[in-house]
């Protein structure tokens, strides 16, 4: 695993546990734009999901595009990506 992917995936495991627990105690936390980190990891790691599932990794490239909290479009891929994923505002 290279240093930047590293990086993020024990900010990613920070994240993800610490809601664990914010949940158990019943406490909402904020969602900020921070969470870039986290989506940055799951785009970098899409064709790694798919060997660990045994598919096939699909050739066609992808485009995904995410709103965060501050409303500056998040953005990876291809615009003209026949392959997409979008969570509008």
């Amino acid at each position: 695993m290279r240093a930047g992917t590293m990086a993020s995936a024990r900010i990613m495991e920070t994240w993800a546990h610490g809601l664990d627990i914010a949940d158990a105690l019943g406490v909402r936390r904020a969602p900020t734009d921070r969470l870039r980190h986290i989506a940055d990891l799951g785009v970098r790691t899409r064709d790694h999901s798919f060997t660990t599932h045994r598919l096939a990794v699909p050739n066609a490239p992808f485009r995904v595009q995410l709103t965060p909290p501050s409303r500056q479009r998040w953005e990876w891929g291809p615009k003209d990506a026949a392959e997409r994923s979008a969570i509008p505002a």
